[in-house]
C-alpha cells in the first residue's frame, strides 16, 4: 500500500475517533476502559489456554517415555 493511501486511512480513522469522542462526551473514558479491559481479558484467556495446552502436551510426552530414557528438549516457539 502506498504512503498516500496509508495517510488517508489514518486520517479517516482519526476523524471517526474524533466524531465518536464528541458523541460519547463524558462516557468516552468509560467505554475506552471497557474496550481495553475486555481485550486484555481475552488475551489473558488465550494465553492461559496456550500455557495449559503446552503443559498437557508435556505431561503426555512424559507418560509415554520409558523410565530410563531422557525426555526430548522442550519445543521452541516458531515465528
Amino acid at each position: 500500500m502506498s504512503i498516500l493511501l496509508r495517510f488517508i486511512l489514518a486520517m479517516i480513522l482519526a476523524v471517526i475517533a474524533i466524531i465518536l469522542a464528541i458523541m460519547l462526551g463524558d462516557y468516552g473514558p468509560w467505554y475506552l476502559a471497557w474496550v481495553l479491559g475486555t481485550g486484555l481479558m481475552v488475551l489473558a484467556a488465550a494465553l492461559g489456554a496456550v500455557l495449559f495446552e503446552q503443559q498437557e502436551d508435556a505431561a503426555r510426552q512424559a507418560e509415554r517415555q520409558p523410565a530410563g530414557k531422557k525426555p526430548p528438549p522442550p519445543r521452541e516457539l516458531e515465528y
